[in-house]
This record gives C-alpha cells, structure tokens and sequence, in this order.
C-alpha cells in the first residue's frame, strides 16, 4: 500500500494531465502492450532500441493504476485488461529472450510454468478475497538483467531464472496451502 501510495504521489502530474485529455487506464495498458511490437522488431539488429520500448512498456505499466485510481475507477474496471496486457507483453518479450538464446532453455521453461502458476493463485486469491502475502514481481527483475546484459555483455538470465523458479515453487506451495485453507 506505501509503494502505491508513493506511485500515484509521483505519477500525480502526469495522471493530472491525462485525465484532462481524456485518456483512460485502459489506453495506457494497450500502448504498453502495443510497445512490445516495436520491442520484438529491434531487438535482432538494435538491442538498445529496443530496451528503449521496453523502458515504455514499464512506463505505461506503471501509469495506468494511478490514473484509474486518479479517476475513482474500481479495480475491478480495468484490472482484467490491464492484467491480460502486462503478461501478454512479458511472455513475449521472455519469449525473445528464449529465441535469441539469452536462457537456457529448461530454466526459461520451469520459470514460465511456475510464473503462470503463480498468476493464476493470486488471480484464484483475489477472487475469492483471500489475503495473501506480498509477492514479488521478477520480470522487473528480468528487465534488469537484460539491462546488464546490454551493459556489460554479462549474462545472469539463467542465475536469476534459477532464483525466481525456486523461489516462486516455495510461493507457490504457500498460496496453494491458504487456498486449500480457506476453501474448506
């Protein structure tokens, strides 16, 4: 809650000025999403313009729940759109990563199906209002390390891949286990 807090604090100008021109959270999620495309197209001849749309992605990510907050939209307005686009956009940029050979194949595809397991119990949690505790977020992570990479020439993807697999099985297990809890 203090990280959302500070967020739309931050994000306050911006979403000020949006409001005014009309522009709602559902815009914001679709030009995220639709940062990707120009994301996948650079990335075989100009990694860093690439990382670029990438940079807008997240920032498009990051606006539109101040600005639907800013507008007094409940969350359940634009949540699933929002959702369906940030992770539509993550699987594929993570996908790129597969095909240009930036991860090992096997951690790439544990981390995926770990990460789509963990979507769906948070979805599963908030559906049915359970609390849960706060998860962590890797694909900032991940857009780190690609960062480095990009840097350095250094690549970490399958140390950091290695990391968050085990650490979202753990997740995993705990989720499953307040959900096996709270159903019963």
């Amino acid at each position: 809650m203090r990280w959302r807090n500070w967020r739309d604090g931050f994000f306050g100008p911006i979403t000020d000025l949006l409001v005014r021109y009309g522009f709602s959270a559902t815009h914001l999620s679709v030009a995220g999403l639709c940062m990707v495309l120009p994301f996948l197209f650079f990335f075989t001849f100009n990694p860093w313009l690439s990382f670029i749309f990438l940079l807008l992605n997240v920032f498009f990510d990051s606006l539109d729940g101040p600005l639907a907050r800013k507008k007094g939209l409940p969350e359940s307005n634009g949540s699933v759109i929002d959702f369906a686009c940030d992770h539509i956009g993550f699987f594929a940029i993570f996908m790129t990563f597969f095909y240009y050979q930036l991860l090992s194949p096997f951690w790439g595809a544990l981390y995926l199906v770990n990460y789509s397991i963990l979507l769906s119990m948070v979805i599963f949690c908030r559906i049915l209002k359970i609390k849960f505790f706060p998860v962590v977020r890797s694909k900032y992570y991940i857009f780190m390390i690609f960062f480095i990479w990009l840097v350095s020439g250094c690549n970490f993807f399958d140390a950091v891949l290695v990391f968050f697999t085990v650490y979202m099985v753990v997740t995993n297990f705990f989720l499953f286990d307040r959900i096996r809890c709270s159903i019963r």
